[in-house]
C-alpha cells in the first residue's frame, strides 16, 4: 500500500454516515422542534391568560409607573362606564373622587419599590359621576430584565356587600333608637336616618295624610322649601288604596310623569327615588320617600330593606298616636276629677257652713290629700305611682318647721294604683294626728317612715312602718274616729295600729 492511498474497505466504509453527525443531527431536529412548541405553548399561554382577562368578572387594569392606563378589559368598561379606547392613554386618576387623589401617588410610591397591595377597600367614580366601592388589589409588573415598568390593579366591585353591611347596621340603630323615641319628632329623625343610611341615598322625606286627606310632609331631610311646595299633596295612592307595594323610579328622565312635576323633580336635583307605603292597622297612613342625585336601580334587596323600614315606622307612628290619645284622656281625666273635687269642696263648704271650723278644714284637707294622689296617678300614666313620692306629697303640708324632724326610709317601689288612693289617705289621717296630737304638735318630737318587700310572686308586698317618738304622752282613744276607722278598713295585709306611751306606730302590707 503506497503511502496516502486509503484501502477499498475504509474508503466504502468512509462514504457512511458517522454515528456522530447522525446524532448530530437528530439531536439539532429535537431542539427545534422543542423550541417551536415553546414557542408554540408560549403563544397558547399568553392566548389563554389574554382570554382570561377579558372575561373576567373582575375590573382588570394595567398602568406604567406614571400611573397612565395601558390596558383595560371588558370587566373595567362595565363597572366604570369608559371603553377601553376613551381611557387608554388616560391618567388613572380619572377614575378617583376628589378627596381621594393622593391615594394614586401611595400606591405608585408602593408598587416603585416591588410592594404588592391586597384587598384596598376604597371607592372609585363612574364616567357617569357615581361612586362604586372596591376591593383593591395592586401588583408590580416586570420586564424581562426584573425591572419594574408599571402596575396590575385588580378591581372587585363591593357595593352589595358594603350597602348590605351597612343596612343591616342602620336597622340595628334604627330599632334602637326607638325604642327610646319619647316623641313623634324623634321616631322621624331616627327613621330619616334610617333610610339614608340603609338605602345609600342622599335625602330623604316621611309624609302622612292630614285630615283633609292630603300627604303632607312632617320630617324631611335635604329638601328645599320650594319643592316641598310644589310637590306636597302628589301620591300614588289614596287612603282607599289596597294591596300597596313600593314604587321606585330608577331614572326619572325615562319616567312617565307629569312634566311640571318632572321639571321640579329634576331641578332640585334627584335623578331616581322611591315611594314606601307606610301602613297601619291595614290602613295606608303615608309613605317614604327615598331621592338619589344620579339614576339608582332598586334592587330586591333594597326593597326588602325599604319595607322593613317602613313597616317598624308604621309601628312606631301608631304607638305613639296611641300615647298621645292616652295623653289627651289623662288630661281630660285629671280636668274632669279637679272639677268634681272643686264642686265637691264646694258643696262642702255650703252644706257645712255652720259646722265647726276644724271639722270643715278636715274635709277639705282630705279632699286635698285625694287630688294629689290622683295628681300622681295621671303623671304616672293612671298606672302606678312611686311610693317615695307618694310619701313625700303626702307628708307635705306638714313639714314647715317639721321638715328636718320627718325621716324617710326606703327602697325604690312602683305601688299599683289601687293601692295609691288608699295608702295616700291613710297616710293623711297619721300625719294629720301626728300634727294635733303626736310627734308633730311639739318642737322635740320625730316621725320615722320607713318600708321593706316581703313576699314573692303573686304574695310579694311592702311592708310599711310609721313610728313616732318625742310626742306627748300618748294613750289609745275610747273611741275611734274617722282616721282610725279608714285605717283599719284600708283593705292592706297584716293593718296593726297601736298607741304606746312613747308614740303612734302603724304597719300595714301594700299589695304590689
Amino acid at each position: 500500500m503506497s503511502a496516502g492511498k486509503i484501502p477499498p474497505d475504509q474508503e466504502a466504509k468512509s462514504r457512511l454516515p458517522q454515528p456522530s453527525s447522525i446524532f448530530g443531527g437528530l439531536a439539532q431536529r429535537l431542539q427545534d422542534g422543542v423550541r417551536a412548541r415553546i414557542v408554540a405553548l408560549g403563544q397558547n399561554h399568553s392566548q389563554r391568560l389574554a382570554a382570561i382577562v377579558e372575561t373576567s368578572d373582575d375590573a382588570i387594569i394595567s398602568t406604567d409607573l406614571d400611573g397612565v392606563i395601558a390596558t383595560w378589559n371588558g370587566a373595567a368598561e362595565r363597572l366604570y362606564g369608559y371603553t377601553a379606547k376613551e381611557v387608554i392613554g388616560q391618567p388613572i386618576t380619572i377614575l378617583i373622587p376628589a378627596d381621594r387623589q393622593d391615594e394614586e401617588q401611595i400606591i405608585l410610591g408602593r408598587i416603585r419599590v416591588g410592594e404588592r397591595i391586597e384587598h384596598f377597600e376604597t371607592e372609585r367614580q363612574r364616567k357617569d359621576g357615581g361612586l362604586v366601592e372596591v376591593s383593591l388589589t395592586v401588583s408590580p409588573i416586570a420586564d424581562a430584565a426584573g425591572t419594574i415598568v408599571g402596575a396590575s390593579k385588580i378591581a372587585r366591585d363591593i357595593t352589595r356587600r358594603k350597602r348590605a353591611e351597612a343596612a343591616q347596621a342602620a336597622l340595628h340603630q334604627f330599632t334602637d333608637r326607638l325604642f327610646q323615641a319619647s316623641s313623634a319628632e324623634d321616631v322621624h329623625e331616627a327613621a330619616l336616618e334610617a333610610i339614608v343610611r340603609a338605602l345609600g341615598c342622599n335625602r330623604a322625606s316621611i309624609l302622612m295624610f292630614d285630615r283633609t286627606g292630603l300627604m303632607k310632609f312632617v320630617a324631611w331631610r335635604g329638601l328645599s322649601e320650594g319643592y316641598r311646595q310644589a310637590v306636597e299633596g302628589h301620591s300614588p295612592w289614596t287612603r282607599e288604596s289596597k294591596n300597596l307595594q313600593p314604587i321606585s323610579i330608577d331614572d326619572i328622565d325615562q319616567a312617565e310623569l307629569d312634566t311640571q312635576l318632572k321639571a321640579f323633580v329634576k331641578s332640585e336635583g334627584i335623578a331616581a327615588l322611591a315611594f314606601i307605603p307606610l301602613i297601619t292597622k291595614g290602613e295606608l297612613v303615608g309613605k317614604f320617600m327615598a331621592y338619589y342625585p344620579t339614576p339608582h336601580v332598586f334592587t330586591e334587596s333594597d326593597l326588602k330593606v325599604a319595607v322593613t323600614i317602613a313597616r317598624q315606622l308604621g309601628l312606631s307612628v301608631e304607638r305613639m298616636r296611641a300615647e298621645e290619645a292616652k295623653e289627651l284622656v289623662l288630661a281630660e281625666s285629671k280636668h274632669r276629677i279637679k272639677n268634681t273635687l272643686a264642686t265637691v269642696q264646694a258643696i262642702a263648704g255650703q252644706t257645712l257652713r255652720n259646722s265647726a271650723a276644724d271639722d270643715l278644714q278636715a274635709f277639705l284637707a282630705r279632699l286635698h290629700a285625694l287630688g294629689e294622689a290622683h295628681d300622681l296617678l295621671t303623671a304616672e300614666d293612671w298606672h302606678q305611682t312611686s311610693l317615695r313620692v307618694l310619701v313625700d306629697r303626702a307628708l307635705k303640708p306638714f313639714e314647715p318647721s317639721r321638715k328636718d324632724r320627718i325621716m324617710v326610709d326606703g327602697p325604690s317601689v312602683a305601688l299599683p294604683a289601687s293601692s295609691s288612693l288608699s295608702l295616700t289617705m291613710c297616710l293623711h289621717e297619721l300625719a294629720t294626728n301626728a300634727a294635733k296630737y303626736g310627734a308633730l304638735s311639739n318642737s322635740s318630737g320625730s316621725l320615722h317612715i320607713s318600708w321593706e318587700l316581703v313576699g314573692n310572686g303573686a304574695k310579694r308586698a311592702v311592708s310599711l312602718s310609721w313610728l313616732e317618738t318625742g310626742g306627748p304622752k300618748v294613750s289609745a282613744p275610747k273611741h275611734k274616729g274617722f282616721g282610725s276607722r279608714l285605717i283599719e278598713s284600708s283593705g292592706f295585709d297584716d293593718v296593726r295600729l297601736d298607741y304606746p306611751p312613747d308614740g303612734v306606730r302603724c304597719c300595714l302590707e301594700v299589695p304590689l
